[in-house]
């Protein structure tokens, strides 16, 4: 491409639309938009405590779709980050290579990822370039996070906080009422209806009494010897094909280097194995593994063609240098990771500098001697580590960790204890049938991916109180995984009103953290909180006194798949995919096959009598002869006569269907049922 064309792309201030108080230079007119409105209540601020519904702590993958979820039902939010990046893991931790697997691109992931394609379609390029295959996704972090201010400026209603972090929280009753925000010397005062901790290591949790876990431990016992995942600094790096800039060059070995060294050396080689094979991996393995599209190479690269694998030009580094990175008892990443500021600050430092001592070693021995960090991703502007007063790293490695993300992936948070906590036994999955063989009902996210723990897993390790067994967690990370479900429960706390929980803090298992801290399911726990205090605000009630069916059916309208099944002659943009889908959430009727559910399939009274048993308890039925064929218009008249006591809250679903000479089909009836259970009397919680 041109240099105007790389101007044009990577000069992208408008999605740095807030720093130091300064506005930067935009090219969008939404930006502008949200600059005023914050401007305006931070205005207010500092006189008083802002009011929103929601108030969303932590930018992250979870907490950006949960915000504008919620937006889009009308409600008011505050979206609170204290960094100056939106995404989380995805953009401000450079894992902008989505671990998706391909069957949990639905709700507001869906969206989003489809929102990926469309931006690099514009300039020619796909995003299948990185694990390998041609049907994965992949961006760099800086598109990526103006992907999401894109979303969140045309949802409306949200406030975006940058550079503000939680201080303490208001608990009264039983209830979260407010929270105390710090932004650059000032305290701004946020109170909400609905708070939703959405942070990268939960930390808004403990500021308002919530139990929670913390490796295998529970708040306030938190033993100081559990371990949680390892963490993984990861740099997004590019071939500089007009020659390494000097200062991106590490011309002698970091701090650390030789305790490495041997780990790098099992690991890549620039004689290694192509993928896949036996490590060590060679440097084209390495680099399609975590592959990004880079808008100015023109090369077309496919991950899943490995001829393609030495035409890539920008990756990231996130495979050798997890830390500490022992896979045995002798080590593992303490739980003070998370609960100690200082001792966060220092192993962030040390993870920064594995990562340095990589890109030496790239340079050095995996003769990428033209390779380097990219310095077009925007970062720089803010480090949770604040690495630039760090007086073991010298000062000659600045001009290269000032591109590095402002934080590191982290793969294990506190987690709240909920209303219902997941464990292993809840997410094995039939190999064969690639899902949970025992569908849940209070469903409002799926997840799929395999169990992948990184770093410590033995059973002494693992949580003392949920009774998981060493023979029930599977040890082949690397198998397709399969869908599972994640019950509402896990979102909220067992006692605190107020809050929810949406990212890697949702009520779960050390082990099926390994499955649940991966991009798409945060988005979609996020997309599932945003939708339950949405529905809070609106009824004045607790999330906890939400009815199921009612976040399943905004979640449905969003277009988010929520039962295991998917079936081939039901497209998720038909009119009766809600209602299939809610047939198999609450099992009031079975599919033709494990493929089709047999949507057009014309039914008959015995049917009829069975779905309305199943799902609403009716056994009232009157004297038809069950082998005959029903019309619409004999349907209705039935439902009529079945709920002529309170015709009024059923009329119009009953009067909504048609074509009343026409059979009725088990899509229709599918759906009816759905719409029938939603207009029953609400009992709290059920």
């Amino acid at each position: 491409k041109s240099p105007i064309f790389e101007k044009m792309i990577y000069n992208y201030s408008d999605v740095n639309f807030l720093i130091g108080g300064s506005i930067l230079r935009n090219r969008a007119n939404f930006c502008l938009v949200i600059l005023f409105v914050f401007f305006f209540f931070t205005g207010r601020a500092s006189a008083d405590t802002v009011r929103f519904d929601v108030a969303v702590v932590g930018a992250g993958s979870g907490g950006c779709a949960a915000a504008i979820q919620a937006a889009r039902m009308g409600a008011s939010v505050a979206l609170i980050d204290e960094t100056d990046w939106l995404g989380g893991q995805m953009t401000a931790a450079a894992v902008s290579t989505m671990d998706d697997k391909t069957l949990t691109r639905t709700g507001i992931y869906g969206e989003f990822i489809g929102n990926v394609r469309d931006f690099y379609s514009v300039w020619g390029h796909n995003v299948n370039v990185c694990y390998w295959g041609s049907d994965t996704i992949a961006f760099e972090p800086w598109a990526g996070r103006k992907i999401l201010l894109d979303m969140i400026s045309k949802s409306g209603n949200i406030v975006f906080y940058p550079n503000t972090k939680a201080v303490s929280a208001k608990v009264s009753s039983g209830r979260l009422q407010s929270a105390v925000f710090s932004s650059k010397g000032r305290e701004l005062s946020i109170s909400a209806s609905v708070f939703i901790d959405a942070t990268e290591c939960g930390d808004f949790i403990p500021l308002t009494g919530a139990k929670y876990r913390s490796g295998n431990s529970i708040s306030p016992k938190i033993d100081k010897d559990s371990v949680i995942q390892d963490i993984t600094y990861v740099a997004v790096i590019r071939k500089y094909p007009n020659g390494l800039p000097e200062e991106l060059k590490v011309t002698t070995p970091p701090p650390g280097y030789s305790d490495y060294l041997f780990d790098f050396r099992k690991m890549f080689r620039i004689d290694g194995n192509m993928w896949p094979g036996e490590y060590p991996f060679n440097v084209p393995s390495h680099n399609a593994y975590r592959a990004v599209p880079d808008p100015s190479n023109n090369a077309v690269i496919d991950g899943g063609n490995p001829d393609t694998w030495a035409l890539i030009t920008k990756t990231s580094i996130n495979w050798a240098n997890d830390y500490p990175g022992k896979k045995d008892d002798r080590g593992g990443l303490s739980v003070q990771f998370l609960e100690s500021p200082s001792y966060r600050r220092d192993i962030e430092r040390a993870a920064m500098a594995k990562t340095l001592c990589f890109i030496y070693y790239m340079q050095n021995e995996l003769g990428m001697t033209d390779w380097s960090v990219d310095n077009r991703e925007g970062y720089g502007s803010y480090f949770t580590n604040k690495w630039q007063d760090w007086d073991e790293m010298p000062e000659r490695y600045g001009a290269i960790l000032k591109h590095f993300p402002p934080y590191p992936y982290v793969r294990e948070s506190r987690r709240i204890v909920g209303v219902k906590s997941m464990t292993v036994t809840d997410i094995i999955r039939d190999k064969e049938l690639k899902r949970t063989l025992k569908p849940i009902s209070d469903s409002i996210a799926l997840g799929e991916y395999p169990i992948d723990i990184h770093g410590v897993q033995a059973i002494k390790y693992l949580d003392k109180d949920l009774a998981e067994r060493a023979e029930d967690i599977p040890t082949d990370w690397q198998g397709d995984g399969g869908l599972f479900q994640i019950p509402m429960g896990a979102l909220i706390p067992v006692k605190l009103n107020g809050l929810l929980a949406a990212e890697k803090n949702i009520s779960v298992s050390r082990v099926v953290n390994g499955s649940t801290r991966l991009q798409p399911v945060t988005m979609l726990t996020g997309q599932a909180a945003g939708a339950l205090a949405a529905l809070s605000v609106q009824k004045k009630t607790d999330p906890r006194n939400i009815r199921v069916i009612d976040v399943q059916s905004v979640l449905l309208k969003a277009k988010a798949q929520l039962s295991v099944r998917k079936f081939e002659d039901v497209l998720d943009y038909s009119s009766s995919w809600p209602g299939v889908e809610a047939s198999m959430l609450y099992n009031y009727m079975d599919a033709d096959s494990e493929h089709t559910f047999g949507v057009y399939n014309e039914m008959h009274w015995i049917e009829v009598k069975d779905a309305f048993k199943r799902a609403l308890h009716i056994k009232k039925f009157p004297q038809r002869e069950l082998t005959a064929p029903v019309t619409v218009g004999e349907f209705k008249e039935w439902l009529r006569e079945l709920y002529k006591k309170d015709i009024k809250r059923y009329e119009d679903i009953i009067d909504f269907m048609t074509d009343d000479d026409k059979p009725l089909t088990k899509g229709r009836l599918a759906v009816t049922v759905f719409n029938i259970m939603k207009a029953e009397p609400e009992k709290s919680g059920k």
